[in-house]
């Protein structure tokens, strides 16, 4: 007799992203203004970008880091939209480096190598001998960390509620799952107490559902680059029961494309990139390598093109809200990251009354599943 063990399929295993790496800080000033990069959903030409990576004082291997901007697929970027820093050096360590995004520029990658004789002309080559190989895996490491921000949001918020307001447990978490797009599985209330918690946030790069707010945000490259495997992978028996979300397509796809461009030196490795303020706090799905062939850790920046919109859209447009409500909600969804991330800021309500136009703060709370609104002006003008 064959017993067969069914396994999980080993591309999922891709998307756990459970080792920590090295944070990178970066700040962009636009405008006279400088904001950090947990605020900056697209970066603009012209933008001035500080660039410094953490590392401790302690590490032993010297990494060299290489800002590169790409132009399309079938366009390879000239030599000089490459900066090298050398992260072990004094300045650079004390005070990272600044870089001005390019006219034309469409996507900006930044590279962590162990530094070998003639590793940053090796890089370049490697970028412009395959420009197209990068900017895919530029959009998909953009995809995939905004996916991943949404899924952490997530799963901190049940695990926070279930200390603080367990008996609200089952409300809060549709809330969330309706804010933040995310797959909930309503049989995990009709198990006891203990065990809910566990079965909301089990096979957990599985419970991101498709976005496409970030999916605008991150434009979709329709040539010159290899097939993206979702389209492979939906038509799978796997796909169907739920091993396969657009998350985990994101990170299979960007693991084989910097697959392809290893060398004898060097193999590139991706991470996924969680801004926190200005810190980029990485994640990396594979340990890197220091032996032949050494492991290049490979960081999306924000997209180079405009910012598109949060596509917001209320629940019921026809229901009617109270003003003077001192907890006011207003239900809303329809764009994830909006909840789930700093992208968006300095949300308002804007209210027509008798007495005159107000502005009310309005706050993007996931778990009450919508803009919780501040009524205090409103309530004081006895609007």
């Amino acid at each position: 007799m064959i017993v067969g063990i069914l396994k999980k399929p080993a591309f999922a295993d891709n998307a756990a992203f459970d080792l920590v790496g090295p944070k990178v800080d970066v700040r962009v000033e636009r405008d006279g203004a400088t904001r950090p990069i947990a605020e900056v959903p697209n970066l603009q030409s012209g933008d001035r970008l500080w660039i410094h990576p953490v590392l401790l004082d302690s590490q032993s291997v010297h990494y060299l880091m290489v800002v590169a901007f790409l132009r399309g697929a079938t366009n390879p970027p000239p030599e000089n939209w490459f900066t090298r820093a050398e992260t072990w050096n004094k300045p650079v360590r004390d005070e990272g480096i600044f870089v001005t995004v390019p006219p034309e520029a469409e996507e900006a990658l930044v590279f962590l190598a162990p530094e070998t004789g003639g590793a940053f002309s090796t890089l370049r080559n490697a970028v412009r001998g395959k420009p197209g190989a990068f900017v895919r895996a530029a959009q998909d490491l953009e995809q995939a960390s905004l996916d991943r921000s949404r899924l952490e949001a997530y799963l901190e918020a049940v695990k926070v509620t279930s200390v603080i307001d367990p008996e609200e447990l089952q409300l809060r978490t549709t809330f969330l799952a309706r804010s933040l797009n995310i797959k909930l599985d309503k049989q995990c209330f009709d198990k006891p107490s203990a065990e809910q918690v566990p079965c909301l946030t089990q096979n957990n790069e599985a419970l991101v559902l498709d976005d496409a707010h970030s999916q605008n945000m991150v434009a979709t490259l329709t040539t010159g680059a290899p097939t993206d495997l979702l389209a492979q992978l939906s038509s799978t028996p796997s796909a169907r029961n739920g091993y396969y979300s657009p998350y985990i397509g994101a990170v299979v796809d960007v693991v084989r494309i910097l697959g392809t461009t290893h060398s004898a030196q060097y193999q590139y490795i991706p991470a996924l990139a969680l801004p926190k303020k200005d810190e980029m706090h990485l994640r990396l799905n594979n340990p890197p390598s220091f032996r032949n062939p050494k492991s290049v850790i490979v960081i999306a920046l924000p997209p180079i093109r405009p910012t598109v919109a949060p596509p917001l859209r209320a629940l019921d447009a026809n229901q009617v809200f109270c003003a003077n409500k001192p907890d006011l909600v207003l239900p809303a969804d329809g764009a994830p990251l909006v909840f789930a991330t700093e992208l968006a800021r300095n949300f308002v309500h804007h209210l027509e009354t008798k007495a005159g136009a107000t502005d009310l703060p309005a706050k993007p709370e996931s778990s009450r599943g919508g803009f919780v609104i501040d009524t205090q002006n409103a309530r004081d003008s006895g609007s």
